[in-house]
């Protein structure tokens, strides 16, 4: 028998170095991915539910579906993350959390740093998304007032720095002492948003498409720097487009045109808003029948900085530094044709309406620029309706605040704005009022520039059975105070030459007859309104100082604040007005 050669032997001596090699390699590789398994399975499966139920008092649930490790792609794939609330152990509590629900589908954790996660140092990655993600969350209704709460309106720390609660004192294990991604996307997310009243009413909020993105997300114990930050992330950009707002009650619809906020600079801004009923003038009118009035408002742009979105989320309030409103148009239509309703509406007073909010309201300053409001009134008889306008509208509004359940107030709100009635004459007003106030007291007062008073009958043509046939309002100026609902002050107006002419488009009798024997008589009450019961000037010929017309007026519930505030001044005018 022929010994081997010493080629052969080489040979095998090389395969059997190669084969130990290949061994070593594999029982490497098997060690690498047994340990990054082993650590992403425990942050995953094991760490992050217990710090959620931890954090959370055993409020939320956290559950982790399959995890895929892909180590040659550096990737790790979660088919499913859900965040449930346990209900039971929620309600238990003096008060309730944000009820959650959160579905996150198709989540993929790319560009693993898969040396610094096997050696200990952490779960370092450039980037995780998922594909699809449902969220839904209803903020319940607030607590009772605390009898200790400050009346300065500032919350206790875990309220007004509501990202930091699960923030605070996290600790993570020794064997990934902290977790990097450099970006976080969610390019499909859909919300359902709903918050509760104490009065038991719901308000919802349906986003389709939302959109989220957060940059430099990084859980560090030992960087205080990373712990201070929202989300533990340097940017958080969220973008909406699209979607509806409305109550239970389905009156009112909020439409949005586009959303976007950014958490750390604590900006968020919301383009082309319209408020209006979900449905059309016609369908409303028939759903509603004794409703006299329908409000339709839009606005190009709103803006608020400094807005505390944690506080605001969790149902805390709204806390901003400044609200800017561009481009506001509001229109509001009386149909006083219909049926007066049998059960009359209850209207809330500014105090009431604020204290109905059942959350502070902190701003320090709202602007509303470029502005409009139109009030259009429809009567019997008349074809078209009245139209009064409030063009070239910028008001400014300071020390706007509201802490819920204060029962003194310690705030005064002022109101200052300018319009131009009917686009040519110059409104300018001020309202200060005490929004903690337990009754109805504000304060108010402003000046109406020259302008035609024929200017006036697009609107008083339309509505009665009068126009005014000539006169130039001078000027008219007014100051009143309102206390526990009852409105006292005077009215000034200035004017020359004023006289009307009796249409009787929509009276009764003879006045409303046609063919000469209502011109007849229309043109006898015109003679006759003119010289017995119009004070064609004030001041009047002869006088140095005009009359003034009394204010004394007081507030029912079933009036609108507008309607009170007219009714006010419209009282004092035709003191002065009439003989």
């Amino acid at each position: 028998m022929l010994a081997p050669s010493a080629s052969f032997r080489s040979k095998m001596r090389l395969s059997r170095i190669v084969l130990a090699l290949v061994m070593v390699v594999l029982l490497v590789l098997g060690a690498v991915w047994w340990r990054a398994t082993w650590v992403v399975n425990h942050l995953l499966h094991g760490e992050a539910p217990r710090v959620i139920a931890e954090k959370s008092g055993d409020v939320y649930r956290l559950d982790v579906g399959r995890v895929r490790f892909r180590p040659l792609r550096r990737r790790i794939i979660v088919d499913a993350i859900h965040l449930t609330t346990n209900q039971e152990v929620n309600a238990g509590r003096p008060r309730p959390r944000t009820a959650l629900r959160l579905e996150f589908q198709n989540c993929t954790l790319a560009g693993m740093h898969l040396f610094t996660l096997i050696a200990g140092r952490g779960l370092i990655a450039e980037s995780f998304g998922c594909a699809d993600i449902r969220a839904a969350a209803q903020v319940p209704a607030p607590a009772p007032a605390a009898a200790d709460q400050p009346d300065s309106g500032v919350a206790p720390t875990a309220v007004r720095q509501a990202f930091f609660v699960l923030q605070h004192g996290l600790r993570l294990p020794e064997y990934a002492p902290r977790v990097q991604v450099a970006r976080i996307d969610f390019p499909h997310a859909a919300l359902d948003l709903r918050v509760q009243w104490a009065r038991g009413q719901m308000a919802r909020l349906e986003l389709e498409h939302l959109e989220w993105h957060m940059v430099d997300f990084a859980i560090d114990p030992a960087d205080s720097g990373t712990t201070s930050r929202p989300l533990f992330s340097r940017t958080i950009d969220i973008a909406a487009a699209n979607f509806v707002a409305r109550t239970d009650s389905g009156a009112t619809a909020l439409r949005v045109a586009g959303f976007a906020a950014n958490l750390p600079d604590s900006t968020v801004e919301i383009l082309g808003i319209a408020v209006a009923p979900p449905v059309s003038d016609s369908a409303f009118a028939r759903a509603s029948p004794y409703r006299r009035s329908l409000l339709k408002a839009n606005v190009g742009r709103v803006v608020a900085r400094g807005l505390d979105v944690g506080a605001l989320a969790l149902g805390a309030g709204l806390r901003a530094r400044r609200v800017q409103v561009d481009s506001l148009h509001v229109d509001v239509l009386s149909d006083r044709r219909r049926p007066p309703n049998p059960r009359r509406p209850i209207r809330r007073t500014p105090q009431q309406w604020v204290a109905d909010l059942e959350r502070n309201v902190i701003v320090d300053s709202v602007l509303v620029r470029g502005g409009e409001v139109i009030y259009r009134e429809q009567r019997q008889g008349h074809p078209k309706p009245g139209v009064l306008t409030f063009a070239r509208l910028d008001a400014t509004a300071v020390n706007v605040r509201h802490v819920a359940g204060r029962a003194a107030p310690k705030d005064l709100m002022t109101l200052r704005a300018t319009a131009y009635v009917q686009d040519v004459g110059r409104l300018t007003t001020r309202f200060v009022a005490p929004l903690d106030a337990p009754s109805f007291d504000m304060k108010f007062d402003g000046t109406l520039g020259a302008m035609p008073v024929t200017s006036l009958n697009a609107f008083i043509e339309k509505t009665f059975a009068v126009r005014l046939d000539k006169g130039r309002n001078i000027g008219i100026s007014f100051d009143a105070s309102v206390t526990s609902g009852v409105a006292t002050g005077s009215v000034t107006p200035r004017y020359k030459d004023l006289s009307l002419d009796v249409t009787g488009r929509g009276s009764k009798g003879i006045l409303g007859a046609g063919g000469v024997v209502g011109d007849a008589a229309r043109g006898i009450a015109t003679m006759v309104e003119n010289l017995t019961d119009i004070r064609q000037d004030n001041p009047a010929e002869g006088e140095t100082e005009p009359r003034r017309g009394l204010i004394n007026h007081t507030f029912t519930p079933d009036k609108t604040l507008p309607a009170f505030l007219w009714e006010s001044l419209r009282g004092g005018l035709m003191a002065v007005i009439r003989k």
